[in-house]
């Protein structure tokens, strides 16, 4: 497992590039009392020849300056690369700003470890015509957080954690997005359609395998909507890590079963877990929960009922 010593970790995501795989993770130091990790995100980066032993290389992107859009603290993001530039969508939070208003915004760099902020940021929040604002979820946040970018064709995507504006409350989360092809420039998309589960659906990825889209998402058990909740009456759930499967990277997306990736007894106990395609398979690592460590990596195999670990 990877820890940083002297430093909280949060969710963590990786870009490979020949044999090194790069993970960016949220840190803070320890000396923050735990309730408030979430309100002083810096992003460190770790590198790895193998996805177990990693190699800490220090802050990738701070925070902002006083009165910026980002300087209560950074959260979750992913990177990609357009030409001979990578490129980090990362979520930003101004500070004293109620009710906390979740936007997201671009950093560049030439060699993965020194990274630019765009001077575009933020490059972009929920449209009120498409979602939803005044959250009428569990959290009263405005909810457009944990961009995971994806190409197509010409033009990037990003998927994020939003809240649609119709149905119960209880079902209004959603997988937000947007589209570019500038990477500096963005337009607001509607939401992707999938199955109505949950309050939130956090970090959300979609992932190509084999013929098939799988979007991974996690979500604490009092987000689950109740009526997917009752569809499992002798099931304990947990905050975990969730499936949906779709033919077309812009769904629908179905879920089967619970949707778990892993089983509810498995250990170590993760949280906002990612995929990494690695020499030919794909690896699961996440957040260990309560742990303040990333995983060592969990083989994964796909089919068209979801994820789960390779036997």
């Amino acid at each position: 497992m990877f820890s940083h010593p002297g430093h909280l970790i949060g969710d963590a995501w990786y870009f490979v590039e020949g044999d090194t795989a790069h993970m960016y993770y949220l840190t803070a130091p320890d000396t923050i009392p735990d309730n408030e990790r979430h309100m002083h995100w810096d992003i460190g980066h770790a590198v790895s020849l193998d996805l177990t032993n990693w190699r800490y290389v220090g802050i990738a992107l701070e925070k902002g300056r006083a009165g910026e859009w980002d300087d209560r603290n950074l959260a979750t993001g992913s990177v990609i690369r357009r030409g001979d530039t990578y490129w980090m969508a990362y979520t930003g939070h101004r500070a004293g700003e109620h009710p906390d208003f979740q936007r997201v915004g671009m950093a560049f760099s030439q060699d993965l470890e020194t990274w630019q902020k765009a001077p575009e940021n933020p490059v972009t929040e929920p449209d009120a015509d498409l979602y939803e604002l005044a959250s009428s979820g569990a959290r009263t946040v405005v909810h457009w957080r944990d961009p995971f970018m994806l190409t197509m064709a010409d033009e990037v995507y990003h998927v994020v954690c939003a809240r649609g504006l119709a149905g119960d409350p209880s079902v209004r989360g959603c997988v937000g997005l947007a589209s570019t092809v500038d990477m500096r420039h963005w337009r607001i998309l509607p939401p992707i359609e999938s199955d109505p589960v949950a309050d939130e659906l956090e970090v959300p990825q979609v992932y190509a395998i084999g013929g098939l889209y799988y979007l991974v998402f996690c979500c604490h058990p009092n987000m689950l909507a109740p009526a997917f909740t009752q569809r499992f009456p002798d099931h304990s759930f947990r905050s975990a890590d969730y499936c949906m499967v779709a033919e077309s990277p812009m769904g629908p997306f179905r879920i089967h079963g619970s949707g778990e990736v892993l089983p509810g007894d498995f250990e170590p106990h993760l949280y906002a877990s990612q995929l990494v395609q690695w020499q030919g398979d794909w690896y699961l690592l996440g957040t260990v929960f309560g742990g303040d460590a990333i995983s060592d990596p969990i083989r994964i195999q796909a089919d068209e009922q979801g994820l789960r670990p390779a036997l």
